[in-house]
């Protein structure tokens, strides 16, 4: 072998930059800010914005539909969606902390530069979390908004939508094919006798689905995760039926919204969709996940030559990753 090549083998390894980062308080504080303002804006299209208001025809069957209870809540919708990513991920990342000792002290450092001449020395540990939790928030967050702008500007009437407005106008007393088949506008042809303005406000925002669309961008997001995250071989399949019951689970919680005649079809096939895809595009393009090594997500894998490892630490990582 050449002198040179033998002498790149046994040279100690290089720290690169992917290894050793420095970040200001103001990377934080942007972060949070970026969050707090989605979530502004999310809670004033949910409560304050006025959707669009649009009519109805007395020949349209989709809207006669009985008003029901919502079989899965608001409230288990938004824990699940949010409470069962979060938990699964910080569970795993803690286990592989303990059990694998997967953050050596050295692997990266992350500096904080707080203020002036200060700085916070950030085990990578701690980063994960943060990075994990902060990408999954914003994208989570963006959904929401998306969703909320496409209720408030769509106005489509919900499947109950008769039985919740109480409309002035009684279709079933009309005896003109022509009248039945005409287009009733809101406050000319028709009001809503229901006092209750937020129920009434509730029945024009049925696209698309507020319950699918985030639960489909935490599932998505998890079952992705776990295909990168989970790859001990001693698991086996044990991540694949994991991911199968939580896509099951989300479809279940899809199919209900239908049957509760709280959403038509299309509502729920377009909220999944947009959950999914905004999930895809976070955890692949924000997280950037092909770029991870498995068993240290989000630590990104150095882009150094064979070469340029020692020979024990080949050895060290080829043994790490036939037994993960």
């Amino acid at each position: 072998m050449p002198r040179s090549e033998l002498e790149m083998i046994n040279s100690p390894p290089t720290t690169t930059d992917q290894f050793h980062h420095s970040e200001t308080i103001w990377r934080v504080i942007l972060d949070i800010t970026s969050l707090i303002i989605l979530l502004v804006v999310t809670v004033i299209s949910h409560f304050v914005a006025i959707p669009f208001t649009r009519g109805f025809f007395c020949s349209d069957a989709s809207i006669k539909y009985p008003l029901k209870g919502n079989t899965i809540p608001t409230y288990a919708a938004v824990i699940l969606s949010i409470g069962l990513p979060l938990v699964v991920m910080w569970i795993t990342e803690f286990t592989k902390k303990m059990y694998f000792g997967h953050y050596p002290k050295q692997r990266f450092i992350t500096r904080l530069e707080l203020c002036g001449t200060k700085v916070a020395s950030i085990s990578p540990f701690v980063r994960n979390l943060y990075m994990l939790t902060v990408v999954f928030t914003y994208g989570y967050l963006t959904t929401w908004v998306l969703t909320e702008v496409a209720k408030n500007f769509v106005g489509e009437l919900r499947p109950h939508f008769l039985a919740v407005c109480q409309p002035s106008l009684d279709c079933t007393t009309i005896t003109s094919l022509e009248q039945y088949n005409s287009y009733q506008l809101p406050d000319l042809n028709y009001t809503c006798n229901n006092p209750d303005a937020t129920a009434v406000r509730e029945a024009r925002r049925s696209f698309f689905s507020g319950h699918t669309s985030p639960i489909w961008f935490g599932f998505g997001w998890l079952i992705m995760y776990i295909h990168v995250s989970w790859s001990w071989r001693h698991l086996g399949i044990v991540g694949h039926l994991l991911q199968t019951g939580i896509a099951v689970l989300g479809f279940y919680i899809g199919y209900t919204r239908i049957s509760d005649f709280h959403h038509h079809w299309h509502d729920v096939l377009v909220g999944g969709i947009v959950g999914a895809i905004i999930a895809f595009v976070t955890f692949k393009f924000i997280l950037n996940w092909r770029h991870y090594d498995p068993k240290f997500l989000p630590h990104t894998v150095s882009n150094r030559g064979k070469a340029s490892l020692t020979q024990s630490d080949t050895s060290r990582d080829y043994n790490q990753t036939a037994n993960f």
